[in-house]
């Protein structure tokens, strides 16, 4: 299998000549001028051996890696590119941050609700909060809305904030994913929802299109999303959004309640009927982070039974018991 992250090297003018790999640097890809951030991370000499064979996972596909390495820990069908559903929002939310770092947009920055942002929000059976265009709303509120509720009307309000119109963002997005070296992954829109879903609001593709990515390319950008920004998880991590007196759940159940599971603090789920139930998640124990993509799983709970089952056994592998 190709390496996970070619953004990933041991650099080796950092390193003597015998060998040593007690420190690795996370080179990461161009930011389009923006600033370059370079993280150092210890060698824990856990993944000279971290790794589980055999796992029964009901998912069309998984992929576990060691955040601060890369390392992969488990896959299976990694690299095929799958309806990513709302999961698709990771590069929106990278996109906004972005924006801010760059000074394209403040989070105190003002936002009007277009109509197509409008209709979408108010759309029955779709992930969203209720938007007026009677106000204008800061561009912190949409982005909390997106990132805890995946509120869909609240990333096509920022996309549109970010590049003016959502056919201009997905062009942004595809291009940042060429940059990222996302070699699996294609967007039609902000959201994830399917074309089909957005009626004659959608831009790019065609009727039937819908954003796909491979497990793989959602291991890569979500480890590069929480290592960039990682006060990220600073705002995943709540368990509910607050907008007009109205509480919104996090669509993370692992976060509380009855799924909940010590040390998860994000990352995104996903639901589409060509997707299924999806999961990207995070969790910390003892200084180790791992990420963790599961696809296509058969119902909401499902996603998130899966993905304890990778933790558990990773963690177990390397002597990482439960709190």
């Amino acid at each position: 299998m190709k390496r996970l992250l070619l953004v990933i090297l041991l650099v080796v003018s950092g390193c003597n000549q015998t060998g040593d790999e007690s420190t690795l640097i996370m080179k990461k890809a161009p930011q389009t001028g923006k600033i370059k951030k370079e993280l150092v991370y210890p060698d824990r000499g856990l993944d000279r051996f971290w790794k589980i064979d055999e796992i029964d996972l009901d998912a069309s596909s998984v992929m576990l890696i060691n955040a601060d390495t890369a390392h992969i820990i488990y896959e299976k069908n990694s690299g095929t590119p799958l309806p990513t559903a709302s999961m698709s929002k990771m590069m929106t939310e990278l996109l906004v941050l972005e924006a801010i770092d760059s000074g394209e947009l403040d989070w105190s920055s003002k936002v009007a609700i277009s109509d197509y942002a409008y209709n979408i929000s108010h759309h029955p059976g779709y992930s969203s909060v209720d938007l007026s265009q009677e106000r204008n709303y800061t561009v912190e509120e949409l982005f909390q809305a997106m990132a805890i509720h995946s509120a869909n009307g609240a990333a096509i309000a920022l996309a549109e904030a970010v590049s003016g119109s959502e056919e201009s963002f997905v062009q942004q997005m595809n291009e940042r994913a060429q940059e990222l070296q996302l070699e699996a992954t294609q967007f039609v829109n902000c959201t994830g929802l399917n074309n089909q879903d957005l009626g004659d609001y959608y831009s790019v593709g065609n009727i039937n299109d819908t954003n796909t990515m491979s497990a793989q390319d959602l291991a890569i950008l979500a480890q590069y999303l929480i290592t960039t920004y990682p006060e990220l998880l600073e705002t995943i991590n709540q368990p509910e959004y607050v907008l007009n007196d109205r509480k919104y759940q996090n669509t993370n159940w692992m976060l509380e309640g009855d799924l909940a599971y010590d040390g998860v603090d994000g990352l995104k789920t996903g639901f589409t009927d060509l997707a299924g139930y999806c999961f990207t998640g995070t969790v910390q124990r003892d200084g180790v982070r791992l990420i963790s993509v599961v696809m296509g799983t058969s119902s909401k709970v499902e996603r998130f039974i899966e993905t304890e089952t990778l933790y558990e056994r990773a963690f177990e592998k390397v002597g990482i018991v439960s709190k």
